[in-house]
């Protein structure tokens, strides 16, 4: 199967080693390409979602967005303090 020319889509990544969580977008450019993309280990980066884009018979561009709620912001286990008893 060949692989259109543009993305149909980008998976988002929240950024962990900074402070605003900045997001880090990679796009992809078929459903092969977007497994590999969110099966790869990226150290740092947490997979919030995924955005696959389509044209609608009509010619309208419509978007799906699959957010993950497992995706945090706050501590990883590892670095929590515990309050002094």
């Amino acid at each position: 199967m060949n692989s259109p020319a543009h993305a149909i889509g980008q998976a988002i990544y929240l950024r962990t080693d900074t402070v605003d969580y900045e997001e880090e977008a990679i796009p992809f450019r078929s459903l092969e390409e977007m497994v590999e993309v969110c099966a790869k280990p990226r150290p740092k980066l947490t997979l919030e979602k995924i955005i696959v884009y389509s044209m609608a018979s009509s010619g309208e561009p419509v978007a799906l967005t699959l957010g993950f709620i497992a995706s945090t912001r706050g501590q990883r286990p590892g670095n929590l303090e515990f309050a002094n008893d």
